[in-house]
């Protein structure tokens, strides 16, 4: 949306409550006001700050703006510091010498908990593979942090994909004394790396504006000239700020001037949220003026507002009268200057890919492999072809797969004769299975590999089927909003149902999904190419088309052929799911937050270390406790329940409860916390069992048909 006003700076009027000093101030020219101050009025202009995005290599684009924190969680260390540091780097490629450095944080005192107070900005772009590394180093002197590589106590890397990915923008990672990008991609740790404790890295979204769209239209407003007026009729849009000794207009907008006094309608305009809305009654004060062909402003009239009050809509409540102060104080029988109506108020929320990503959408990757060949294949080809396969599939699912909770991916098979019958089909699952979904991108390939075994190839093929079928399984797949569908083709035959297809994607426009199809070998691809360009009026964009042979340079190491591939395949999918979540209506909910609260937190029910059995059982270890009623009547707990102090680690001995059976043949160590939410201690448990009397009761096996023909009840009176 463009405006068509008259670029100004921000201005700021401070003004006495003087009618004439204001009637002598509008027959000046506005550009002139800024540097003048006349008797009741002066004008100077308003200083903005713009928001800066410190350590970011990017162009600034605060909608896709995020801000790391960082958090070290039971620093085990067993090296020494009075202050450390952490350095925050980045890397968007998979070579260790291209980390180039954030930020520094001020030095923090050592601990074992230690909270960094900085935040990192950092510029997320979805289609690039984004790694930053945490360094946490010791620290000397506030003004030369130390740069030798012995003062590095831990360092941390991960990717920002699965930041943006991870509930609640939080991500926990194990820190290790010298990390690499090998193992960060992989997601798994060498087993000889010692415990160092962990990392929790944070982000946050940017405070975002949120414009307002605004249209007037006037009515009868007043001419210079009854006869021979050839002036154009325009407004100024104010925020007013009351004071004590006089009031401060800050200008926010100018119209373009039009030619027609007596039903003016001018183009609809955008004002920040922040500045016209600060508060909900904040006064909005618009003069409507006129200028003539010398250039020469004067005044007509003017009229209050507030966003509160526009924000009921077009109607009777927003039709306003212009009033001319003068003219009111000359003239008694004065009504007003005309009418200026309000005919459009939208509150606009112009939501980024990223908003709905962190609001809980979710992205799903699906795969469809054309086996048809119009030529015999040679096997140098062939292998060519899986080896090309493989590295896009990879290229593109890599980075997907964050969004993907689950990491399953449905995978469709295309153009090939399929047994047990060898009969011709353009749509069959690539896993011969009930389900097309298959286990990671691993499951994918091996799919590929075992059907390619099996089918036979076609001289022709249609794409239309499976992205039909797609389609359909993208509406199907949960709540508006919270789930979105990618689907690349892979082909390299002679595709023939090219009108089916430009239906299919009429049909998909509509549906939470985008459309990649790869072109792979030296086939001529024009006529694909030519249906992907073609644009129809009121459809969404849905459909790339990526020739994948010149992406593709043997000279060059695979981590390069692979980010080629994978920013030129998904460079469009933002705009496309933006697009469709507008088009639909479909507004970014709030990001997840972590619960925090200290009577609750998901983390409470899954601890972090699972139950322990201890088989090997002495008889000096043998205790001879209380028993407990319970769904377990043959557990006995120890005696000795008295509170012992717990470490800040989580899963820590001391969080333990030994739990012996009486027969004395197996012990179980049943995590603390999962006695309950709220985290019940060792000794409120123990007063409770007192107070009911459970401490050493004894509930014998009672048949259900004793208590029906006794008539009693199942429930215990004293509980």
């Amino acid at each position: 949306m463009t405006n068509s006003a008259i670029a100004l700076p921000p201005t700021r009027i401070n003004r006495r409550r003087s009618t004439k000093a204001l009637h002598d101030f509008f027959s000046r020219p506005f550009t002139q006001r800024r540097s003048q101050s006349i008797a009741g009025v002066r004008v100077s202009p308003r200083i903005s700050v713009a928001p800066s995005c410190i350590g970011s290599k990017h162009g600034i684009n605060m909608s896709n703006t995020i801000e790391i924190s960082i958090t070290i969680h039971d620093f085990a260390t067993t090296e020494t510091a009075k202050e450390i540091i952490c350095e925050l780097y980045e890397n968007e490629t998979e070579s260790e010498e291209n980390w180039s450095k954030v930020g520094t944080s001020s030095p923090v005192r050592f601990s074992r908990n230690i909270v960094f107070p900085e935040k990192f900005s950092y510029q997320y772009v979805f289609e690039k593979t984004q790694l930053v590394k945490a360094v946490f180093s010791r620290c000397y002197d506030r003004n030369k942090p130390s740069s030798s590589s012995s003062d590095i106590l831990a360092t941390s890397i991960f990717k920002v994909d699965e930041l943006i990915g991870s509930f609640g923008l939080q991500l926990r990672r194990q820190l290790q004394k010298t990390g690499n990008i090998a193992t960060a991609l992989s997601g798994t740790l060498r087993q000889s790396d010692e415990y160092l404790g962990g990392i929790i890295v944070s982000a946050e979204m940017p405070e975002k504006e949120q414009p307002i769209v605004v249209q007037f239209h006037g009515k009868s407003l007043d001419r210079k000239d009854f006869l021979w007026d050839e002036t154009a009729v325009f407004f100024r849009v104010f925020r007013l700020e009351e004071g004590k000794d006089d009031d401060s207009l800050v200008f926010l907008y100018e119209s373009e001037a039009l030619k027609n006094h007596s039903h003016p309608q001018w183009a609809e305009f955008r004002l920040d949220t922040q500045d016209a809305a600060d508060n909900r009654n904040r006064l909005l004060e618009i003069w409507v003026m006129y200028k003539d062909v010398d250039g020469k402003e004067g005044y007509i009239g003017k009229f209050l507002t507030t966003y509160a009050k526009m924000k009921y809509g077009p109607g009777s409540d927003n039709v306003y009268s212009v009033i001319n102060d003068v003219k009111k104080a000359q003239k008694k029988s004065y009504e007003n200057s005309g009418k200026m109506e309000l005919v459009k108020f939208t509150d606009v929320s112009f939501y980024s890919f990223l908003d709905y990503i962190v609001s809980g959408t979710q992205l799903h990757f699906e795969i469809g492999v054309d086996f048809s060949t119009p030529e015999p294949v040679h096997e140098l080809d062939q292998r060519r072809f899986d080896g090309e396969l493989h590295m896009a599939i990879r290229a593109i699912g890599s980075i997907i797969r964050d969004y993907t909770p689950n990491r399953l991916f449905a995978a469709f098979g295309i153009g090939a004769k399929i047994p047990p019958t060898f009969h011709e089909s353009n749509e069959f699952f690539l896993n011969f299975s009930m389900d097309p979904i298959c286990r990671g991108l691993d499951g994918v390939m091996e799919a590929y590999r075992k059907t390619q075994s099996m089918v036979t190839p076609l001289k022709e093929s249609k794409l239309s089927p499976v992205i039909n079928y797609v389609t359909r399984m993208s509406h199907r797949s949960g709540f508006r909003g919270l789930h979105y569908h990618v689907l690349a083709l892979f082909t390299r035959g002679e595709v023939t149902d090219l009108k089916e297809i430009q239906q299919a994607l009429n049909s998909a426009s509509d549906a939470p999904l985008s459309i990649l199809i790869i072109g792979m070998g030296d086939f001529d691809f024009t006529p694909l190419q030519k249906l992907c360009s073609k644009r129809k009026d009121g459809r969404r964009d849905v459909v790339q088309f990526i020739h994948l042979k010149s992406l593709l340079n043997g000279a060059e190491a695979p981590w390069l052929n692979k980010s080629r591939i994978a920013e030129t395949a998904l460079r469009n999918v933002p705009h496309h799911m933006v697009q469709y979540m507008h088009n639909a209506n479909i507004a970014a909910k709030p990001p997840i937050q972590v619960c925090r609260s200290p009577l609750f937190h998901s983390s409470s029910l899954i601890p972090d270390k699972p139950t322990e059995f201890d088989f090997e059982l002495t008889k000096d270890n043998r205790h001879v406790g209380i028993e407990i009623p319970s769904l377990m009547p043959n557990l006995i707990l120890p005696p000795d329940l008295s509170p012992r102090p717990r470490q800040d680690r989580r899963g820590s001995d001391t969080q333990y409860l030994d739990i012996e059976t009486m027969r004395g043949s197996l012990t179980v160590r049943v995590p603390e916390r999962c006695h309950s939410v709220l985290q019940t201690s060792r000794e409120q448990y123990q007063r409770r069992l007192k107070e009911r009397g459970l401490a050493r009761m004894k509930f014998p096996r009672v048949e259900l048909s004793t208590l029906e023909s006794s008539g009693g009840s199942t429930q215990d009176s004293s509980l």
